[in-house]
């Protein structure tokens, strides 16, 4: 993919400002920013002129649970609207590279991070990833997070299994206070990914901000509502990593892949690793089958549950982000890992997802654009206003009426820097993952 930056002037788009329809117009991106939205607007000699009839400008999107891999997944990001990735889990060295990499590049997503998740010494991670720096008790909350403040972390991710789904003692509610006092001290968010409703509970009782999935149902009860709106508190929803490992909506889920990669805007740029999981039911399959297994007793991955969920956190009035816990499915030899392929792609899929739990589109809308950049103090992004980065996407058709239409890109800015994409080769008759270290969800 190649970019280019320069002055351009977008007529006649509707525009989706972060919050709402408007049919302020046209909108002048220079210098890497937004100039200028409003009549009035004078038109540089040297601006590229692009007709937004029939289409709507959004900002770029914003993908709140990724696991963002090398170059190759900050590209695919970018090459289907997703201008901003926020990372759930990463080691220092990876982060460090890709926000370097994404300072000195506009062909590439943003990135912020985590870095590396709290999870302690007996935990399932600690286990399947031998080095990772652990939690034993509150005497080690502070330099735990000042560790990951020092590679760069923008929050804290917490890592509360149940004992139920993992078998792995819990964390325990005093070194979850003293994790989230920690990241507050510091002015970070600390986010949890809590694997049934009483982690979930317990986070939101010791002052978390944020969970990291809904991968259930939650045990909304009064008090917990109450609790998460007076933080106030907000989730990211990441229905797709419960989704395609639900045996019950198998035949939907694998439908609604083969629709995304069969898409004439989002098909053919996508690169061959994630074109099979995609276009492949047996990887679904496999990871279903293995989800099966794993879960054993805990049983934590319930679609319908969590669609549920997300609906009442919705009309409750908790804020509801978009986010899909998506890897780069070659980084990965666990099949369940696997089978979360999409970086890019898979927003358009968890926001058709957001809109079948009963979110209006313009509220999915939302949960990707303004909402997460409010929420994440990401106060340059996240709307069409005068003065903010040029990250928009441009899309035929209304997807304020029809959420699919965000799949119809017509043009991709970053930075001001439009990004020029270029199909992928034809995918080969066989694609095999490379082993490598296996990612946190």
């Amino acid at each position: 993919m190649t970019a280019d930056r320069g002055c351009t002037v977008i007529r006649g788009a509707r525009i989706f400002d972060g919050e709402r329809l408007q049919d302020t117009d046209p909108v002048l991106l220079a210098d890497g920013i937004i100039a200028g939205v409003g009549p009035g607007l004078g038109v540089p000699a040297n601006a590229e002129v692009i007709d937004g009839g029939g289409r709507t400008l959004l900002p770029g999107l914003i993908d709140c649970h990724v696991h963002a891999g090398d170059v190759r997944a900050l590209s695919q990001a970018l090459a289907f609207g997703v201008t901003t990735e926020l990372d759930m889990f990463s080691g220092p060295d990876l982060a460090a590279q890709r926000r370097s990499l994404a300072a000195r590049r506009d062909d590439v997503a943003d990135i912020r991070t985590a870095v590396q998740g709290a999870t302690p010494a007996d935990g399932t991670l600690a286990r399947l990833i031998p080095g990772l720096p652990t939690v034993a008790g509150p005497q080690d909350a502070a330099a735990f997070v000042a560790a990951q403040v020092a590679h760069g972390a923008d929050y804290l991710k917490i890592y509360l299994e149940d004992t139920a789904w993992y078998g792995s003692p819990a964390m325990a509610p005093g070194t979850v206070s003293a994790l989230v006092a920690a990241a507050h001290a510091r002015g970070m968010l600390a986010i949890a990914h809590a694997d049934s409703p009483a982690m979930a509970d317990m986070f939101i009782a010791a002052g978390g901000d944020a969970l990291a999935h809904v991968l259930s149902g939650l045990d909304l009860t009064r008090a917990f509502l109450a609790s998460l709106r007076r933080r106030p508190a907000f989730v990211i929803a990441t229905l797709r990593a419960t989704a395609v490992l639900s045996g019950a909506h198998a035949r939907q889920i694998e439908a609604d892949q083969r629709a995304l990669a069969a898409h004439p805007r989002l098909g053919p740029f996508l690169d061959p690793p994630t074109r099979a999981v995609f276009t492949r039911p047996s990887l679904l399959a496999d990871a279903r089958a293995r989800a099966a297994v794993a879960a054993g007793a805990g049983g934590r991955l319930d679609f319908d549950a969590a669609l549920g969920s997300v609906a009442a956190l919705h009309q409750a009035g908790v804020t509801v982000l978009a986010g899909t816990d998506t890897n780069y499915p070659d980084d990965q030899d666990n099949a369940i890992l696997r089978a979360y392929a999409g970086h890019g792609i898979a927003l358009h899929h968890e926001l058709e997802l957001l809109v079948r739990a009963g979110l209006s589109p313009t509220a999915a809308l939302t949960a990707a654009t303004s909402a997460p950049a409010r929420l994440f103090g990401l106060t340059d992004r996240g709307r069409i206003a005068p003065g903010l980065r040029a990250d928009l996407l441009l899309v035929d058709g209304d997807p304020c009426a029809d959420i699919t239409a965000t799949r119809n890109i017509t043009a991709i800015w970053r930075n001001g820097t439009r990004l020029h994409r270029q199909p992928r080769p034809a995918p080969p008759a066989a694609i095999t993952a490379a082993p490598a270290a296996r990612t946190p969800a």
